[in-house]
């Protein structure tokens, strides 16, 4: 067990705690090489003579260093070292003086409607460049977010993360992530997927708006699980504008919520509530955790934080000639093979009848489905989303989407794919870090017409594989 003021590495002068978990300890420290504060967390092993033990804990750590170094984000904690000594795995990381979401609330109650959309955007970008690199968070709550003193938002603690397809067997019959934000497929014992994480910060930003999860808290964790498992979900009272966001975001079925980075862009579409907010008196309670829940704290932050914009990633469509790839770092909603399997006999297309808006589904011929929906719509034009669906029973590596443009219309921009255009012939292909799908899997793309002849007709589309 290290101690206070001990030197680790050679190198990192611990100063104090700063948090402890249920698996590790988190020091505040000194880089004596660089001459700089970061945070060190050492990673705890029950006493044992076996030595897998060891060896788990180690990879564990490596695990945790790996996915959280390819993460760069002005929204997500740095891990900068992983190191052994001593026999104890440490992780070194940025330092942030801020204090978790939890400790917030505590203190101030639940927060407004704009500081929570402010909250969602960043740590929903930050999460959307994970996504876009395949990596799964699957512990996203209110104790992994850190907000500092000027507001800005942090995600942090990639201790249960894993890359996308890494195979979970050692996992089995366990729920991994903390109660109550683990998404219901999860809960079921199911394999967590990029809409999990999706779940898991619209139940993030839920009990920030109203100072209670979703479902509530319970010492008993059969009865939440079927509370989660069941949906018995209510929608938030405070929610206001915020409420649509909120709602799609804890959909019981993972493919009909939408991606990360459509989150961010619903979030940033909502805007500020015009009504001032009415202080709440905070219902939160503090649940059990069963991954490392750090709060790090500083003298200097004062007692009444406003959460601000800083640097994140926003979604807006980019307008570029029709011509030109639009690839941003988006990433579809897509489920593992395993999850999506047992959903795909459940899934209809929605019919023009059944939706505001009108779709187009092309049967399947290549390998793949593609529906075209138009989202919203202005005299002048409309955006609308492709949804590409993987039929087949092996893995995309790649797909394109074909139609004929109606007379009067045209493409004035378009994103998450590549777009080349024949007269009236439209053909678009995936944009390479959306090109992999599982089977029963989804991606899209979007884009917003002109139209100068009235109403355009929704064109049918027909989608191959590559």
């Amino acid at each position: 067990m290290a101690f206070e003021e001990q030197l680790v590495n050679g190198r990192y002068r611990l100063l104090g705690h700063l948090g402890r978990g249920a698996t590790s300890l988190v020091w505040r420290a000194r880089d004596e090489r660089l001459d700089r504060v970061v945070a060190v967390k050492q990673f705890l092993r029950e006493p044992s003579t076996d030595p897998g033990t060891a060896a788990e804990t180690c990879d564990r750590a490596l695990r945790e260093a790996r996915l959280a170094s390819r993460l760069r984000h002005p929204n997500a904690i740095a891990v900068y070292d992983v190191f052994e000594d001593a026999g104890s795995m440490y992780l070194v990381m940025e330092y942030v003086p801020a204090r978790s979401l939890t400790d917030l609330l505590v203190e101030r109650g639940p927060l407004p409607r704009c500081d929570v959309l402010r909250l969602g955007r960043q740590v929903g970008a930050a999460l959307a460049a994970a996504h876009g690199d395949w990596i799964l968070h699957r512990d996203v709550t209110p104790n992994n977010v850190l907000v500092t003193g000027d507001g800005t938002a942090r995600i942090t603690d990639f201790g249960v993360s894993r890359a996308l397809g890494e195979h979970p067997a050692a996992e089995e019959d366990v729920v991994v992530g903390t109660l109550p934000y683990v998404a219901p497929e999860v809960a079921r014992g199911g394999e967590a997927g990029l809409p999990s994480d999706v779940y898991s910060l619209g139940a993030t930003l839920y009990t920030a708006l109203e100072g209670t999860p979703p479902f509530g808290t319970s010492d008993d964790p059969i009865t939440l699980l079927r509370r989660i498992t069941e949906n018995q979900l209510a929608p938030p009272a405070h929610g206001g504008p915020l409420t649509g966001v909120l709602m799609r975001m804890l959909e019981r079925d993972p493919a009909a919520r939408p991606s990360m980075q459509e989150t961010v862009e619903l979030l940033a579409s909502v805007g500020r509530p015009a009504d001032a907010d009415v202080p709440r008196r905070s219902r939160l309670r503090r649940v059990a955790v069963s991954a490392l829940a750090v709060s790090l704290t500083c003298a200097g932050v004062v007692t009444g934080v406003t959460l601000t914009d800083g640097p994140e990633t926003t979604a807006a469509p980019i307008q570029y000639p029709a011509t030109t790839v639009t690839a941003d770092h988006t990433v579809s909603s897509t489920t593992t093979a395993a999850l999506a399997t047992r959903l795909r006999a459940a899934e209809t297309p929605p019919t023009p009848s059944s939706s505001p808006h009108p779709t187009t589904t092309a049967p399947a011929q290549g390998g793949c489905t593609a529906r075209y929906e138009v989202t919203s719509a202005w005299p002048d034009g409309a955006q609308a989303q492709v949804t590409v669906h993987n039929d087949r029973p092996a893995r995309l590596s790649g797909w394109t989407v074909t139609w004929v443009l109606a007379a009067g219309t045209g493409i004035r921009d378009l994103w998450n794919g590549t777009l080349t255009q024949d007269g009236s012939s439209v053909t678009v292909t995936d944009a390479g870090w959306n090109a992999l799908l599982e089977p029963g899997a989804s991606a899209s793309f979007g884009l917003n017409e002109i139209r100068t002849g009235g109403r355009g007709a929704v064109p049918v589309v027909s989608c191959r594989t590559n």
